[in-house]
C-alpha cells in the first residue's frame, strides 16, 4: 500500500520539477534558449590555428570570384570547366574603332570587352581547374592563399537557384554599343522577352469564328432539265468509330485503314463501304456477321428535288445526255496481290513511273516484270484482269444520244434485275479467281453498271486469265437470271 502512494508522490514531484525548469526558460528566453534564428542570426566563426598561416594553405574549396578588370576574355576558364558552369560572352571592337578596352593590373592591353561573365555555383564541383589556365590570375577561390584578394565566404546559400548565378561583367549597354555590340544586345533582349513570354504562357486561346454567311443561289429556270437532281441531305454521317462493332481485331483494323484511305481520296460513303468489303474479301476475312454490320451502317440519304417543268414544243427533238462511264483504273495497292516481294517492288516502281509519264500503267508493269524475268502465271493473270476491266470500260460509247432514236417498243422494254451482293461470289472455290471476280464486281458497282453488264465483265476477265471453268460459269449464269 505504501509503495502505491510513493509512486504517486514521485510522479507529482517529477512533474513539478519539469514545469519549474520550463518556467525558468520561459522567463529568460535570451539567456537560456539555444534556438538561433538563421539566417538573420549566425554563430560567430571562431579563430582557427592549425600550426601555420592561412596564406600558406594550398587551397580552400570555396566560392569562385573573378576580378573582371583583369579579364582579357581568353575563354580558357570556360573551356577548362568540366561541368560548363562558366559562361562568357565577349565583343571585339572593329579595326577602325578607337574604343579603348582598358589595361589589366599586369599592364596587358585588353582587346575585347566582356559583356557577360556568369558562374553558376549551384553546378560548380569545386575542382579548381578553371584557375590554373588563367593567364592573368583573375579567377580564383576566395579565402586561404587568396584571402588578401577576397576574404573567405563561408555561407552564400539562397532561397532560389537563380541566386546562385553570379554575374561579374560590369560593361554597360552604352559601352557595348560603342564597341559595336548592338547585335549582341538585340539577341540578349530577344532571349529575355522569349523567357518572359514563356512565363506568361496561357495555353491555347480559342477565338470564336463567326459562321460563314451563305447566299442562296437561285436556280436558272431558263435551261432545260433532263433528269431529276439528287442532293445529299447529310444525314447518317459515316465515321471511323462506326466500325468498332466489328468483333475481330484484324478485320476492324482493315476496315478502318480502308475507310481512312477512301476518305482521303474524297470518295462517297457507298464507295467507302464497297472498298471495305473488297479489302476484307481479298484478305479472306469477310463473314456474314461483318456483311450484316456493313449493311447496317448509315448510308447517304438522297433527297429528290423536283425541278420545275418546262414546256416543250417538240419533245422528240430534245437531246438526252448519256452519263459518261466511270473508267476503272488500277491503283498502287492493287499490286499487293503479287506474292513475290521482289516482283511486287518492280511492279510498284514501274507503276509510279508510268503514272508520272501518263502512260498505260498495266502495260508498263507487265513489260517491267517481263524484262526482269519475274512475270509468272499468277502475276500475268492479275494484270490481265485489270486490262480486261480497263478495256471494257473504254469500249463504252459516251456519245450523246437523242431521245427519239431507237425507242424500244412497249412490249420489248427490258427490265434488268438489281445488282447482286458481293458475298454471292464467295461460292467460287479458287482464291485468285474469286479475288479477280470481286475486283471486277467492285469496278462495275462504282460505274453503276447493271447485273448483266457486271456478269459479262466478270466472265470476260476470268476468261482472259484462264480462270473461267464450268462451275464458275454456271454460278454466273444463275446470278444473271436471279435463280
Amino acid at each position: 500500500m505504501s509503495e502505491y502512494f510513493n509512486n504517486i508522490f514521485y510522479g507529482v514531484k517529477s512533474f513539478l520539477t519539469g514545469m519549474k525548469l520550463t518556467l525558468s526558460h520561459f522567463k529568460n528566453k535570451k539567456e537560456l534558449v539555444a534556438t538561433l534564428q538563421y539566417p538573420h542570426e549566425k554563430w560567430p566563426v571562431p579563430e582557427r590555428n592549425i600550426g601555420f598561416d592561412h596564406a600558406e594553405y594550398n587551397l580552400i574549396r570555396s566560392r569562385l570570384h573573378v576580378d573582371i578588370d583583369d579579364c582579357i576574355a581568353c575563354m580558357q576558364c570556360e573551356k577548362a570547366c568540366p561541368v560548363d558552369c562558366i559562361k562568357i560572352d565577349s565583343i571585339k571592337p572593329p579595326k577602325d574603332s578607337d574604343f579603348d578596352c582598358g589595361m589589366t593590373s599586369n599592364d596587358t592591353q585588353k582587346k575585347m570587352i566582356v559583356s557577360r561573365f556568369t558562374i553558376d555555383m549551384s553546378e560548380c564541383m569545386y575542382c579548381n581547374l578553371c584557375v590554373f589556365p588563367c593567364p592573368e590570375e583573375c579567377i580564383y577561390m576566395v579565402g586561404g592563399p587568396n584571402a588578401s584578394k577576397h576574404e573567405i565566404d563561408y555561407e552564400f546559400s539562397q532561397y532560389e537557384r537563380d541566386g546562385m548565378i553570379f554575374e561579374f561583367a560590369d560593361a554597360t549597354d552604352e559601352q557595348i554599343k560603342e564597341a559595336g555590340g548592338e547585335k549582341w544586345i538585340e539577341q540578349r533582349d530577344a532571349k529575355i522577352n522569349k523567357h518572359e513570354e514563356g512565363i506568361k504562357l496561357e495555353g491555347e486561346v480559342k477565338i470564336a469564328v463567326p459562321p460563314p454567311v451563305t447566299t442562296p443561289v437561285k436556280a436558272d429556270e431558263s435551261k432545260p432539265v433532263s433528269k431529276t437532281a439528287v442532293k445529299d441531305s447529310g444525314t447518317g454521317e459515316l465515321e471511323i468509330k462506326s466500325f468498332n462493332s466489328i468483333s475481330d481485331k484484324m478485320c476492324r483494323g482493315i476496315a478502318k485503314k480502308t475507310f481512312t484511305a477512301a476518305k482521303r481520296a474524297g470518295k462517297d460513303q457507298t464507295a467507302m463501304l464497297s472498298d471495305i468489303a473488297q479489302a476484307l474479301s481479298d484478305m479472306g476475312k469477310m463473314t456474314d456477321e461483318i456483311q450484316t454490320i456493313l449493311d447496317g451502317l448509315p448510308a447517304p440519304v438522297a433527297e429528290h428535288v423536283t425541278e420545275p417543268e418546262i414546256e416543250q414544243k417538240e419533245p422528240e427533238s430534245i437531246p438526252v445526255a448519256a452519263e459518261s462511264p466511270t473508267i476503272f483504273e488500277m491503283d498502287l495497292k492493287d499490286l499487293n496481290g503479287i506474292e513475290d516481294k521482289m516482283a511486287r517492288g518492280i511492279a510498284k516502281k514501274a507503276f509510279i513511273a508510268a503514272k508520272r509519264a501518263g502512260e498505260d500503267k498495266v502495260e508498263a508493269v507487265k513489260n517491267a516484270l517481263e524484262d526482269a524475268g519475274k512475270l509468272d502465271t499468277a502475276s500475268e493473270a492479275l494484270l490481265s484482269s485489270f486490262t480486261a476491266a480497263y478495256s471494257d470500260s473504254e469500249n463504252l460509247d459516251p456519245k450523246v444520244e437523242s431521245a427519239g432514236d431507237e425507242k424500244p417498243e412497249s412490249g420489248e422494254q427490258s427490265q434488268d434485275l438489281p445488282l447482286f451482293d458481293i458475298k454471292d461470289l464467295n461460292s467460287i472455290d479458287e482464291k485468285m479467281a474469286r479475288g479477280m471476280a470481286k475486283k471486277i464486281y467492285t469496278a462495275g458497282k462504282r460505274a453503276e453498271k447493271s447485273r448483266s453488264e457486271v456478269i459479262r465483265d466478270i466472265k470476260a476477265g476470268l476468261s482472259d486469265a484462264g480462270k473461267l471453268d464450268s462451275a464458275i460459269e454456271e454460278l454466273l449464269n444463275r446470278l444473271e437470271t436471279g435463280s
